[in-house]
């Protein structure tokens, strides 16, 4: 071998961190923007209920829409023949575009209907552009290594620097946004900052990955296959247990999705106006998360899943349960840290039942080469984002009702109030901060207990209801697996015409 010439190897350890690192930025900015929109929005805009229903709408529109319209841009991507390949090219103009719509929507002015007008076409860009960038992007990986091993380590980092990407953003993003220590003073000025250092993130490390991954020519990589809403909802009716795996992925990421949606404005008004204390609150539910990557395989090995989602179950409500008491008795002293101990208790078990969760669905693709003799992973597999965006669609929906019903916009237009007299230089830092807190004082005293029982009582209810499915209708337990395996192997056997499978079946 000539000195210098590069190896698969070689291509291999290059293509995995660069690819895997390169996400970090977009999963920044996809974290600012759906868990931080509608919170920049009532901060820094006075909307009546009815402009908050129409953004509602919207958000609930685009976000099914944003499930159904992958299929349709994975078509695009696939049939693309440029010289740059046909993924890098909607990396980057997914990227570049995408960002403009992150800074467009976090800085602009307009107020009123105008403000809305321009939010539906901005967030409209933002779906369409997001998803030339996602698709390109993850459907760039299966080309890199046509080693199933490889491909396994390549999915784990990637998804190992996304998830951190995301943490950062949402711990982060509170603390610089709200309170004393938001940038320039305010958050309309916190938040157009804020949002131009992530699109600049987004756009470096999306041209780092456009730039740095290499194809290695001497292999040969698996094409992708695509699959449509056609093909994804005709394989669900012919696999009942996928059936019932969906319905229970859908109410545990939904049950999931409640606690995050409530919890900054329960804090604000509980213990005021301070981005700090959303944080802590989150560190500890996102800490429950890691603790749990490590114990999981143990906790595999202990417990039947049937056990692990009864167990995780009565650990999430318990944990559930400490937001209502600590909302309640528990003394102003020592609340907030009370509240973040349930956070940790809430976090274990949610992601425990939703790790137990992901193992039922994945089992129904050994249940699927069962009973129909086509593993259809890579369709089945498909489902698992589609729920999660289905998910987020009801959750908006959920959000909106609450908020609606409980006034929370004559709260928060006050607030974006004292905010855009900031901006202007109006009133100084100190004089904002002393409104707020006076604007939070005088909410309604049952609305802070009302925002609580909703983080808690909804994910609960979820969560029980999910758990009865799954007692009732999920009938691939460890035994059943195993048998089902095996009769899958006798059947490759015989269709090999394998003798001695054939005289070990008799």
């Amino acid at each position: 071998m000539s000195k210098g010439k590069k190896t698969v190897d070689d291509y291999f350890n290059r293509n995995k961190w660069i690819y895997s690192i390169s996400g970090m930025g977009r999963d920044m900015s996809y974290a600012l923007f759906t868990n931080f929109l509608l919170t920049y929005i009532l901060f820094t805009r006075n909307v009546t209920d009815k402009q908050f229903a129409v953004i509602s709408t919207i958000l609930v529109i685009c976000r099914i829409w944003d499930g159904l319209n992958d299929p349709i841009m994975g078509g695009v991507v696939e049939n693309t023949r440029t010289k740059f390949g046909k993924f890098k090219p909607w990396i980057m103009i997914g990227c570049i575009t995408n960002g403009a719509a992150v800074i467009a929507m976090f800085s602009n002015r307009a107020q009123g209907w105008n403000f809305i007008y321009l939010f539906i076409a901005l967030y409209l860009i933002w779906d369409i552009t997001y998803t030339m960038n996602d698709i390109g992007y993850w459907s760039m990986m299966p080309s890199l290594t046509s080693r199933a091993d490889r491909r396994d380590k390549i999915v784990a980092l990637a998804n190992l620097f996304s998830g951190l990407g995301n943490l950062m953003a949402v711990g982060l993003v509170p603390m610089l946004t709200a309170g004393k220590n938001a940038i320039g003073g305010n958050s309309i000025t916190a938040y157009m900052i804020v949002s131009i250092f992530v699109v600049g993130m987004f756009i470096l490390c999306q041209t780092f990955c456009c730039v740095g991954v290499k194809e290695d020519r001497s292999v040969k990589a698996e094409k992708e296959e695509k699959h449509g809403l056609k093909e994804m909802f005709s394989v669900i009716i012919h696999n009942d247990q996928l059936l019932w795996a969906t319905l229970i992925t859908l109410l545990s990421n939904l049950s999931g999705a409640m606690l995050t949606a409530f919890a900054a404005y329960y804090i604000y008004l509980k213990f005021g106006y301070n981005g700090t204390y959303v944080t802590m609150f989150t560190a500890f539910y996102a800490g429950a998360a890691g603790i749990l990557l490590m114990l999981f395989p143990m906790l595999c090995r202990k417990f039947k899943r049937k056990q692990a989602l009864a167990i995780s179950l009565t650990v999430a409500c318990i944990g559930y349960a400490g937001f209502i008491i600590g909302g309640t008795v528990i003394p102003d002293s020592i609340r907030l840290y009370f509240l973040c101990g349930a956070a940790l208790v809430t976090g274990f078990g949610q992601n425990w039942f939703s790790m137990v969760v992901m193992v039922i669905f994945t089992n129904t693709i050994e249940y699927n080469e069962y009973k129909t003799g086509n593993r259809d992973e890579a369709l089945i597999f498909s489902l698992r984002p589609f729920m999660s965006k289905m998910s987020s669609a009801l959750q908006q929906l959920i959000v909106t009702v609450v908020y609606l019903i409980i006034g929370m916009t004559g709260i928060t237009n006050q607030i974006s109030g004292f905010e855009q007299q900031a901006n202007l230089k109006q009133i100084t830092e100190e004089a904002k901060l002393d409104g707020i807190e006076k604007v939070l004082n005088s909410a309604p005293s049952d609305m802070s207990l009302k925002l609580a029982l909703c983080m808690a009582i909804i994910p609960i209810i979820l969560l029980v209801i999910a758990f009865i499915i799954s007692k009732k209708k999920n009938k691939i337990d460890e035994e059943e697996y195993d048998r089902m395996l095996a009769e899958i192997e006798k059947r490759k056997a015989e269709k090999l015409g394998n003798p001695a499978a054939e005289e070990t079946a008799q």
